[in-house]
């Protein structure tokens, strides 16, 4: 008896049916999965780019932050050294002017010899008064304020400061009333000294002459520090007198009169001076070696309604 072959098919039908439906599938999931794949890649990449990003833009900040401190710190060095020079400035300009007084000095003429001093009465007025007038200064006002610059560059003539005023005081007649007040610029600050006490003023009298020359003896030895123009008027002009007598060496340091310069000072004392006192001003000490003095004081003067003398050792 023959045999039967046998045929064995690997596949059936049902089982290609079954791997086809199954690689459908497959693709169908991966080509719905795709996008995400590639917003998620694409995302990751753009997280890598901004984090860079941020680094460098930390980095270049941390940079200008540095930048600032360093431009600061030249900035406040370029203040200081600004400071310095400005300093530099007034000493070469203080130098330079002392240079040309002295430069000068040969080719101005010698000072003239002090005035003879003189007491006359002047011919009697409807009222009835006789005007002051010393070595040259004269005035008809009855109260007189003599103001005295106390800086340390006059203590070398601070017996001629004295003597003058006394003299002053010999000239004075029966009738007028004075006052004495010193003042200067310490590092304390400004100080005065004043005779008599406080804003009032004494009847001239024999009596009267003989303490105000014991206050200007008992000044001799207070000679020192700056002068504080400024701040001298500002006391004067709030006194009762009606005529300001003021001796000083005549330069005006602009440290201590609000940064003012000499033409300034006088146009501010004369803007100040709203009671229309007379001013006559002094100068005494070695006037002719510095043309300064002579101009600051002269000026002052004229634009009061007073008078100008220079008086040297």
């Amino acid at each position: 008896m023959r045999s039967r072959k046998r045929s064995f098919d690997v596949y059936s039908l049902s089982a290609i049916d079954l791997f086809a439906s199954a690689m459908g599938a497959f693709i169908i999931m991966t080509i719905i999965m795709m996008p995400d794949y590639q917003n998620k890649v694409r995302s990751q990449g753009d997280l890598a780019v901004l984090e860079e990003f941020a680094g460098k833009t930390k980095a270049q900040l941390d940079e200008s932050e540095a930048g600032l401190a360093d431009i600061l710190k030249a900035l406040q060095a370029a203040q200081a050294r600004h400071r310095e020079l400005e300093a530099q400035e007034d000493v070469i300009s203080s130098e330079l002017a002392a240079l040309n007084a002295k430069l000068q000095a040969p080719r101005d003429q010698p000072p003239p010899p002090p005035p003879v001093e003189e007491l006359v009465e002047e011919e009697q007025t409807q009222s009835n008064k006789v005007s002051f007038r010393f070595l040259g200064l004269k005035t008809k006002k009855m109260r007189i304020l003599f103001l005295i610059d106390m800086n340390g560059y006059l203590a070398q003539h601070q017996a001629l400061v004295r003597d003058t005023v006394m003299r002053a005081l010999d000239s004075l007649q029966s009738g007028y009333e004075f006052s004495l007040l010193g003042f200067q610029e310490l590092d304390s600050g400004p100080k005065y000294y004043r005779w008599p006490e406080g804003n009032g003023m004494a009847k001239v009298s024999k009596s009267s002459r003989s303490q105000a020359k014991r206050f200007l003896n008992g000044l001799a030895k207070n000679f020192r520090g700056a002068s504080s123009v400024l701040w001298g008027f500002e006391q004067a002009f709030s006194s009762k007198a009606d005529a300001i007598i003021f001796l000083s060496d005549g330069l005006p340091n602009p440290q201590y009169n609000d940064s003012l310069s000499p033409s300034r000072l006088v146009r501010t004392l004369t803007l100040a001076n709203n009671k229309n006192k007379e001013i006559h001003t002094i100068t005494v000490g070695d006037y002719f070696k510095y043309q300064g003095t002579v101009e600051f004081m002269e000026a002052l003067a004229r634009a009061n309604s007073g008078g100008f003398l220079a008086l040297a050792e």
